[in-house]
């Protein structure tokens, strides 16, 4: 096990590595010049030439390269090209709306879908497993914009029973992270956003559980569970879900990768305030150190999720060995 998680862990640091190599050159190769964000023309050739220099854009490239490097290391992205504000200060705030967001979502799809998929196969044929299997891939075939539009229109607009966009009603006072978590004008701004995210997911979890569930209720040790005159409740939840969560949480790492992508319009429609329309806003705008720090930030939430994903399989089924301890 020891080995196989400091194989698993070199493995991640040189993605990351690749990552961040990728994410420097890809924005210098993209067309417009950074320094038009930060420096106007109207300036001296002095006042330019410092303001260059203050931004570390003087120096060779191979030199930004090192510089940037430290930074990531460092946790120390520099400063915006836009605000002049330091990166690590934003992007604590935009992760931490992004990942509320998004784990709620991504909580209540696996959820859900995993006890959709027990039902579905415990009553396999049934109406329950028609309509669930056609309403899910309805769900996962349907852009996230157009299930965020039709719940704004319901709910928001027709009803008027929740908010359209934000995190709280405006000009809501700051009271700190935990009273604004804890507070029910918070949890109705939730509400729309968390039942898109987990409508448009809900399907990979429900049908991969199902169809591991009609495999393993066919096993030898689920019907000697049955011999023993375990109940049926028991035998479904207690041994065969146990066995069959395997394939759900090996998609469970990929359903994350997509929804980072999603989550950028899906924060875009309810105008959410979360890392996905910073990232975009950045680089259209040029500004290096936002984006590079934004994209190596998520890539690093994606990479550390697939880790533990690999090492939770070693709970989930005591047969599995990696390594030696």
């Amino acid at each position: 096990m020891t080995l196989y998680i400091a194989r698993r862990l070199t493995s991640s640091l040189i993605t990351l590595l690749g990552v961040a190599v990728i994410l420097f050159v890809l924005f210098r190769l993209m067309p417009g010049d950074p320094t038009a964000q930060v420096i106007s023309p109207a300036l001296d050739q002095a006042a330019q030439a410092r303001l260059k220099h203050a931004f570390g854009l003087d120096l060779p490239m191979w030199q930004q390269f090192f510089v940037y490097i430290k930074n990531m290391l460092s946790l120390q992205w520099g400063q915006s090209f836009t605000t002049g504000q330091p990166v690590a200060d934003l992007l604590g705030h935009w992760l931490l709306n992004t990942m509320l967001l998004m784990s709620a979502g991504l909580v209540l799809a696996v959820v859900v879908g995993v006890l959709l998929g027990i039902l579905m196969a415990a009553r396999r044929g049934g109406a329950l497993d028609h309509v669930a299997t056609v309403a899910g891939l309805v769900f996962q075939a349907a852009p996230p914009f157009v299930i965020a539009i039709v719940l704004l229109i319901a709910f928001s607009y027709k009803l008027e029973l929740l908010p359209s966009s934000g995190m709280v009603a405006a000009g809501t006072d700051d009271n700190g992270i935990w009273a604004m978590l804890t507070s029910a004008d918070f949890l109705r701004h939730l509400i729309l956003p968390t039942i898109t995210i987990s409508a448009v997911y809900v399907a990979t979890p429900m049908l991969v559980m199902r169809d591991s569930m009609l495999e393993v209720l066919g096993s030898d040790f689920v019907e000697f569970a049955r011999a023993k005159g375990l109940k049926p409740s028991r035998v479904l939840f207690g041994h065969a879900a146990r066995n069959a969560l395997l394939a759900v949480v090996t998609v469970s790492s990929l359903i994350l990768g997509f929804a980072i992508g999603g989550q950028i319009v899906i924060e875009t429609v309810f105008s959410w305030p979360g890392m996905g329309k910073a990232m975009v806003d950045a680089a259209l705008q040029h500004d290096y150190p936002v984006a590079q720090a934004a994209f190596f930030l998520m890539a690093v939430v994606v990479i550390v999720m697939n880790l533990l994903t690999d090492l939770s399989y070693s709970f989930l089924d005591p047969r599995i060995r990696f390594g030696t301890t």
